[in-house]
C-alpha cells in the first residue's frame, strides 16, 4: 500500500496532486488487501475479537470505551470492505 510521508509541510497543491496520482497508479488492490487483512489480524489478536464482530458493536455503540474509541480498526476495516469489493 502506498504511503506519502511529509515531515514538515505538504508540497504545494500541483506538486502533492502529480505524487499522489503516480502512488495510485502504481497501486496494486491485491497487495492493499493482504496488508489490511494483516492489520485487521493484528488487531483481532490483540482484543481477542473479530474485525466483523468489532465492527458490528462499534456500529451499535455497544464496545467497553477502550475498543469505541479504535478509530483505526474501523477506518481499517472500512477500508479492507472497500477494497475486498473492487478485487
Amino acid at each position: 500500500m502506498s504511503k506519502l510521508t511529509y515531515e514538515n509541510e505538504l508540497p504545494p497543491t500541483d506538486e502533492f496532486q502529480k505524487v499522489l496520482a503516480e502512488a495510485m497508479a502504481n497501486t496494486n488492490p491485491v497487495d492493499d488487501l493482504l496488508e489490511l487483512a494483516n492489520n485487521l489480524w493484528e488487531f483481532e489478536q490483540k482484543y481477542q475479537m473479530l474485525s466483523a464482530d468489532f465492527y458490528e458493536k462499534y456500529q451499535t455503540g455497544s464496545l467497553n470505551d477502550e475498543l469505541q474509541h479504535c478509530t483505526e480498526w474501523v477506518a481499517t476495516y472500512d477500508f479492507f470492505i472497500k477494497t475486498k469489493r473492487t478485487v
